[in-house]
């Protein structure tokens, strides 16, 4: 399919009944309701159906992450696996005085057992989110754990999109994002029309790094973080001001660190175990300019965290020559996405964005990806309480090395264009 007829394929989604738009806003979550014993129960979700016209190359047919070294041509491939279902729990604990919160939360995003299209419907449901808090009101602030399953606490923030959402736009071009089990403190407070958050966390290890040696995959539970007898270590700050009637600020700035032991072989018969360390800062910011325009986005730096935030490039790279036991060094790596959103109706929203990414090609492996650039846009329409309906359009352009330790590169760009029809409840 070329590009032309991928955009045009798009264009159907015009024929959407727009006579149907009510001025209103998306609908809030629906009340909580007790139950005879106390605690309240509220369910929550979507339903979301996605149609995908992708033209070019591209590594999934339902997510423009990136074009493909090889070409393999378009496709067009319908989608609703991204639907969610989740459960909202609240106490009161009489022993602590703590309020309690939980979050059971699930999609249909978990892979397949079959790799051919007549089972592509049978996507499996996996668990997002499973989170216990316990908050207390305090008058010097308030302090909340969490323990289970949930967010990282780096680069909070996602773009808006109803095309994209199991896989968040701008992902693998400077969108870090990840969920892990984990243990985690947070403070809050408000001076006025200012407010200050912090938090530290202890996270689950999450490498794709083998541990026996090259050409090796770790086991789900025995990654090279695990086999360091280290968690991850995360903490954050941020602050959100209110300067006027529908003007607003958040910014935050968090830091991720991780172990991970590998195994280093500087020569045949030799395995020398080494224990490498990864970190990356982050920054998030979200502008309420007005009930017309809402600008967010967000900056990372780092090295030897890409397959733990999903960023662009390979964790680790092995230096030549180096003394055993020293020859494993943490892979640097960058990325930044913006996104503006304009409201000029309430029913009626449009969104603008862009997302780079890139790893250090001095050190990056033959035919690996060193960068990695998304433009994104499309007409988000707010039909009435619960329906919500869009047309989107992503370009890729990603770039390759065609040897390591090389400056030539080989570049690759595809399109994609995504109707999408959502009902939330």
């Amino acid at each position: 399919m070329t590009t032309k007829k991928t955009f045009l394929a798009g264009l159907l989604a015009l024929s959407l009944p727009l006579t149907a738009i009510a001025q209103a806003a998306p609908a809030a979550a629906p009340a909580a309701a007790p139950t005879a014993d106390g605690v309240k129960f509220t369910p929550y979700g979507f339903i979301l159906a996605n149609a995908f016209f992708t033209g070019g190359s591209m590594t999934d047919q339902d997510y423009p992450g990136w074009a493909t070294a090889a070409v393999q041509g378009g496709s067009v491939l319908m989608s609703a696996r991204q639907s969610r279902i989740g459960f909202r729990l609240a106490t009161k604990d009489d022993w602590s005085g703590a309020d309690l919160a939980g979050t059971l939360e699930f999609d249909f995003s978990g892979g397949h057992t079959i790799a051919v299209s007549t089972a592509w419907y049978n996507g499996l449901m996996r668990l997002r989110v499973a989170s216990m808090t316990a908050s207390w009101k305090t008058s010097a602030g308030n302090i909340s754990v969490l323990a289970g399953q949930d967010a990282g606490i780096v680069n909070t923030l996602f773009a808006e999109s109803l095309a994209w959402v199991a896989k968040p736009l701008f992902w693998q071009a400077g969108n870090l994002w990840r969920r892990s089990p984990q243990f985690r403190v947070s403070y809050a407070n408000n001076f006025g029309d200012i407010g200050f958050n912090a938090a530290v966390a202890l996270l689950s290890p999450a490498t794709l790094t083998p541990v026996s040696g090259p050409g090796t995959t770790a086991a789900v539970d025995m990654g090279a973080g695990n086999q360091s007898r280290m968690p991850n270590i995360e903490a954050r700050v941020g602050a959100n001001a209110k300067f006027a009637q529908d003007i607003s600020a958040a910014v935050g700035l968090g830091y991720h660190q991780n172990t991970r032991r590998m195994n280093y072989y500087s020569g045949a018969g030799t395995n020398n175990q080494q224990d490498v360390t990864g970190s990356l800062i982050g920054l998030d910011l979200d502008l309420g300019l007005t009930s017309l325009l809402q600008v967010k986005g967000e900056f990372y730096t780092g090295s030897g965290a890409d397959d733990t935030y999903n960023a662009i490039g390979a964790p680790t790279y092995n230096q030549a020559g180096a003394p055993a036991g020293t020859g494993v060094k943490a892979l640097k790596s960058s990325g930044f996405w913006a996104q503006a959103i304009i409201k000029p109706l309430p029913w009626f929203w449009v969104t603008a964005g862009l997302g780079h990414g890139e790893a250090d090609k001095a050190t990056s492996a033959n035919n690996a990806r060193i960068k990695s650039d998304q433009l994104a846009g499309g007409l988000i329409f707010n039909a009435g309480k619960a329906w919500r309906f869009g047309i989107e359009a992503a370009q890729v352009k990603t770039e390759f090395l065609t040897a390591a330790g090389g400056t030539a590169t080989t570049k690759q760009d595809a399109t994609q264009v995504a109707v999408s029809s959502q009902l939330k409840f």
